[in-house]
């Protein structure tokens, strides 16, 4: 077991210098899909915040940072409609305000039954199997607002499906993280790798192609293989790349050891530099297993179009993360 060791003043000054230099320059990064915003991103935006600040979430104190998260979906959602933009930015912000929690609350890092009930309180709210009663807390009622849309824009069977996407994320992805944190263990590289393709959320997003375009792939292509090597590579490139833009607010700021960047350097026993370029390195490995495993799948079903869809929508959502993640202050270390 590693523990996490402190950074030296230099060496975050070294990082927040980088974000202007070649370690995070988009041109060292593989993009698989040219930069596109959704044209109606203005008015989705402002209608997930309307819907944010009624139920309570959004004050003056923290408007700023639900704005740093409330932007990702013009990047990664460029087709949808104002409807399903709004739908899938509920669930994202959802996700966003949940999972900092659980990122980056020290009741968290020193309460894990509390993030375990937490936890399954939400399922059973994205499932249907509990009825709130009294006064509903705010974040549920943004989650109770998402399963009502999804059932109604894309069906129960989809929804389903989401829960167990959603049940993984929780049990073999924030759990592991907060565990991680509450000891300062820092994991094997082997088993971060695992542990950030579920703790990113980002599995759960890829669902979401299909609402924003209103399309279903057929369940023998949606789980073939080859499509679940695709969710998968688009999983880590995501994850490997946010946490490289995030070690600043996440290991010098917070003190988290779930870091790639920070695992990388006590596995190698390296540089910040070193770490930096061969996360780099790993994050384009894995958007270049991305494209193969679409290249493949797409020649596989040359006529079937939600399939030609959601792999498109796979290679947004790629250049959308890195193109929301430099320019979002949500990363920003200087910030809360």
């Amino acid at each position: 077991m590693t523990t996490l060791s402190p950074v030296s003043d230099a060496t975050n000054d070294f990082l927040l210098t980088s974000r202007r230099d070649a370690p995070l320059a988009i041109d060292d990064f593989v993009t698989l899909a040219p930069r596109r915003e959704n044209p109606r991103a203005d008015e989705i935006e402002a209608r997930a915040l309307a819907q944010a600040e009624r139920l309570g979430l959004v004050h003056a104190h923290n408007r700023g940072r639900f704005d740093g998260f409330n932007t990702l979906g013009r990047h990664v959602y460029p087709s949808a409609s104002v409807e399903r933009g709004v739908l899938c930015a509920t669930w994202c912000n959802w996700l966003f305000f949940f999972d900092d929690m659980h990122d980056e609350e020290l009741r968290s890092r020193d309460d894990q039954s509390r993030v375990r009930r937490q936890i399954d309180h939400a399922l059973a709210l994205l499932s249907g199997a509990r009825q709130p009663s009294g006064e509903v807390d705010p974040l549920d009622r943004l989650l109770l607002e998402f399963r009502r849309g999804a059932l109604d824009l894309a069906g129960g069977a989809w929804l389903d499906r989401l829960w167990c996407v959603t049940a993984d994320h929780m049990s073999l992805g924030v759990l592991p993280a907060v565990r991680n944190w509450g000891t300062s263990r820092t994991p094997p590289l082997r088993e971060y790798l695992a542990q950030r393709e579920h703790d990113s959320g980002v599995l759960t997003a890829l669902d979401l192609i299909e609402l924003a375009a209103q399309i279903g792939l057929a369940p023998a292509v949606r789980d073939c293989p080859m499509m679940l090597r695709a969710r998968r590579a688009a999983s880590r490139t995501v994850g490997y790349f946010n946490d490289i833009v995030s070690f600043p607010k996440e290991v010098l700021r917070h003190k988290n050891p779930n870091n790639l960047v920070h695992v990388l350097m006590c596995e190698r026993a390296c540089s910040l530099e070193t770490a930096l370029r061969e996360a780099t390195e790993l994050a384009n490995a894995e958007a270049r297993e991305l494209e193969a495993c679409v290249r493949e799948v797409s020649a596989a079903h040359p006529e079937d179009q939600a399939v030609q869809t959601y792999l498109q929508g796979l290679l947004e959502w790629q250049r959308g993360n890195i193109e929301w993640s430099l320019a979002s202050p949500r990363y920003d270390a200087t910030r809360g």
